[in-house]
C-alpha cells in the first residue's frame, strides 16, 4: 500500500489549491480521488487473494460437496499448523527405517485392476457411490481423509459393510511433502488411529494428498507400517471433464494391474462409474481391491 499512499499524498497537495482554481478543476480532483480509492481497493483485494489458503494446489476450488467439519479436535490434536500439533516420536533421525517405494501398478497381477476413491467420506455422496458398486457387484478401495471419517463414522462403516477396503488419505489432506518429518508422522498416525478405531481393523495403505511425496513422508509411512499407494491412471475427474471423458481416459490407458484414481463428491465420476465398470469387464478385466491386486501379484502386504 506504500505506492497508493504516495499517490494519495501527491493528489492531496494538489487539491489544497482547489479553492483558488476554476470550477473545472473540481471535476478533475474528484476524478483523481476516485482513481486513488479504486486503486487502493484493488491492491487490498490482490493482497487478500495472494494470502488465501483455500485453493487446492491443482488450481480448483476444494471439495464443493464437503460439509463443515466439527470445531473440536480429537485427542492428541492442538492448534498447530492446520489444527495439528506433531506428536512426539521416539524414533531418532539416525535410526529411521529405509522408506519403501510407492506402489503405482502391479503388472504381474494379470487381467486385474483396482478402482480407488479419494477424499471421502461425503454425506449424500458416499452412499450413492456405494449403491452403484453394490448394483454392479464391484469391490473398491476407499482412501479416506481422517477428519472426514471421524465426522461421519457411519459412512466408514457403510464402506466396510459393502465389502470394500478402507485406507488412509492422511488426516487433513495437506501437502505432507512440505512439512517436517514429525508433523507428517503425526498426521498419518492420527488418521490411522481414527480409521482403525472406527473400522476395528488394521489400516495397511496410505495415499499422499495430491500424490506429493518426499523421503520424510515415505519414511513416516513406512515406520507406521503403511504401504504408500499412488496410481498409474488418473482421468483427472476432479476437474469435472464429464463422464464420457473419464471413461475414455481410463480405457485408453488401462493395463494389467492398473490402479485407477477416482474421487468422491463429483457428479461426473458418479455418472461415469457404472459405464466404466461395464467397459473394463468387457475388456476382460476383473475389478479387485488393492489388497487383492497385491495378492494376485504375489506381493506381501
Amino acid at each position: 500500500m506504500g505506492q497508493a499512499g504516495k499517490i494519495v499524498e501527491e493528489r492531496w497537495l494538489r487539491a489544497e489549491g482547489v479553492g483558488r482554481h476554476a470550477r473545472a478543476v473540481w471535476a478533475e480532483v474528484l476524478l483523481r480521488l476516485c482513481y486513488v480509492i479504486t486503486l487502493a481497493a484493488l491492491m487490498s483485494v490482490v493482497a487478500t487473494i495472494a494470502g488465501a489458503s483455500w485453493y487446492r494446489e491443482d488450481g480448483v476450488f476444494p471439495y464443493v460437496f464437503m460439509e463443515a467439519l466439527p470445531e473440536t479436535s480429537p485427542p492428541g490434536l492442538f492448534n498447530g499448523p492446520e489444527g495439528l500439533k506433531p506428536y512426539p516420536t521416539e524414533t531418532h533421525p539416525a535410526e529411521r527405517v529405509e522408506p519403501s517405494r510407492p506402489l503405482r501398478q502391479i503388472p504381474n497381477a494379470g487381467r486385474r485392476v483396482a478402482l480407488t476413491f479419494d477424499d471421502g467420506p461425503f454425506p449424500r455422496w458416499t452412499e450413492r457411490y456405494l449403491a452403484v458398486l453394490a448394483a454392479t457387484k464391484t469391490p473398491a478401495t476407499f482412501f479416506l481423509v481422517g477428519r472426514q471419517a471421524q465426522a461421519y463414522p457411519q459412512l466408514v462403516q457403510a464402506v466396510l459393510t459393502g465389502g470394500h477396503e478402507v485406507a488412509s488419505h492422511s488426516w487433513r489432506h495437506a501437502n505432507l511433502s512440505k512439512v517436517p518429518f514429525k508433523e507428517a508422522q503425526a498426521d498419518l498416525r492420527q488418521a490411522a488411529f481414527v480409521l482403525e478405531e472406527i473400522s476395528g481393523g488394521q489400516i495397511k495403505y496410505f495415499r499422499p494428498p495430491y500424490g506429493a511425496l518426499s523421503d520424510d513422508l515415505l519414511t513416516a509411512a513406512t515406520e507406521l507400517k503403511l504401504k504408500t499407494v499412488t496410481w498409474n491412471i488418473d482421468p483427472r475427474d476432479w476437474s469435472n471433464p464429464g463422464p464420457d471423458a473419464i471413461v475414455k481416459n481410463v480405457m485408453n490407458n488401462v493395463r494389467d494391474g492398473s490402479i485407477i484414481l477416482l474421487h468422491e463428491g463429483h457428479p461426473g465420476t458418479l455418472a461415469a462409474l457404472p459405464l466404466l465398470v461395464k467397459r473394463l469387464r468387457e475388456k476382460g478385466y476383473e475389478l479387485v481391491t488393492v489388497s487383492e491386486l497385491m495378492a494376485a501379484g504375489g506381493m506381501e502386504e
